[in-house]
């Protein structure tokens, strides 16, 4: 085994989690192949693994996939998984079920926790105290609204994380063509999630000179912008993260539906505001639009890795079947049929 980048001379980390293959974090391999390379962190490049040595470590690497491989994204040829530390490219097809929620409902998890533990409450209560000096001196920043009497924990804690306005910008009513230049998170609670006409996600902000307030009379988001300012109204609302019941339920949510993409759809179509949908509804919409926002950037990385994988397998070809001894592996690949041209790289939803 060897533990440095050939290309350049960097020890591999060690995973600490994968006995067949202990150096290295990110590993891409090829089971149909016999292919096995470690990726170096530092340049990228792809270290083909000795002959003698793959065997084991790539039934190794497949059980591992199977069993505890959570699939991040993939396009037609490659698949990019997360086992506990190990970063896993895999080359061909994979089966496993997308079920990324679960990630999101560790974080509401660690959310809770963090929100219940005594530091967060010692320090948010000493800035609530310092801002309400600041008040009886007439110093106070007119962002932060402290309701002592209700949920003054709830309150400081999300002034002290988000800030007071969730979008800015420069939007105009279609209706009475007054312009909002910002979302103030304290009405973010009352915005619409909208499905637009091509099946996009848009955000709806109700106009406060049209009365009364609907669906249609509306400061309207769309696209990436909309996204943002969803992600950002809805960490908000759950700043306090969510039981273990309601992030089951909100898995179940997501599930009936079919996908995260399904659910966001589905809740656009009601055109209802946050307030409306409730708790569990909420949070499910949390982890599906997380999900579609992570998973458009693992897109783009996943497409790199296509393209590195063509190169790279053209290289391990000549290295394996023209440099290699004769031997039982050796035998094997040159049975194998020759692999057919790659496509156009196909990211699935």
């Amino acid at each position: 085994m060897f533990s440095r980048c050939l290309f350049c001379h960097k020890p591999f980390p060690s995973n600490g989690s994968f006995l067949h293959l202990p150096a290295g974090r990110k590993i891409a391999y090829d089971p149909g192949r016999g292919r096995l390379w470690i990726i170096c962190d530092r340049c990228q490049r792809w270290n083909l693994y000795p002959l003698e040595d793959r065997a084991e470590a790539l039934w190794a690497l497949e059980r591992l996939a199977r069993d505890r491989g959570r699939l991040l994204a993939r396009t037609e040829n490659v698949s990019l998984l997360e086992a506990g530390r190990l970063v896993l490219i895999r080359v061909g097809e994979a089966g496993l079920a997308e079920q990324a929620w679960w990630r999101y409902g560790r974080e509401l998890r660690k959310r809770r926790t963090s929100y219940e533990s005594r530091f967060s409450r010692v320090m948010s209560y000493a800035y609530g105290g310092v801002a309400y000096l600041g008040e009886s001196l007439g110093l106070a920043d007119v962002g932060l609204n402290v309701t002592w009497d209700d949920t003054p924990l709830a309150d400081i804690v999300r002034w002290r994380r988000f800030g007071w306005a969730a979008w800015r910008g420069r939007v105009r009513c279609p209706y009475c063509d007054s312009v909002l230049r910002a979302l103030l998170y304290d009405l973010s609670w009352w915005i619409y999630p909208l499905t637009s006409e091509d099946g996009k996600l848009a955000v709806g902000i109700p106009c406060a000179r049209c009365d009364p307030w609907t669906p249609e009379k509306v400061y309207r988001l769309e696209g990436t912008e909309a996204v943002s300012v969803l992600r950002r109204a809805l960490a908000y609302q759950h700043v306090a993260g969510a039981s273990e019941r309601v992030i089951r339920d909100a898995a179940r949510e997501i599930e009936s539906a079919g996908s995260p993409d399904e659910y966001a759809r589905e809740v656009g179509e009601e055109r209802a505001s946050l307030w409306k949908l409730g708790t569990t509804r909420t949070v499910a919409l949390e982890i599906a639009v997380n999900e579609g926002a992570e998973r458009d950037m693992l897109q783009l990385e996943v497409r790199v890795l296509e393209q590195m994988w063509e190169k790279e397998e053209e290289l391990a070809r000549i290295m394996d079947e023209d440099l290699t001894p004769p031997g039982p592996l050796s035998r094997h690949l040159r049975r194998l049929p020759p692999r057919p041209a790659a496509k156009t790289p196909r990211v699935s939803s």
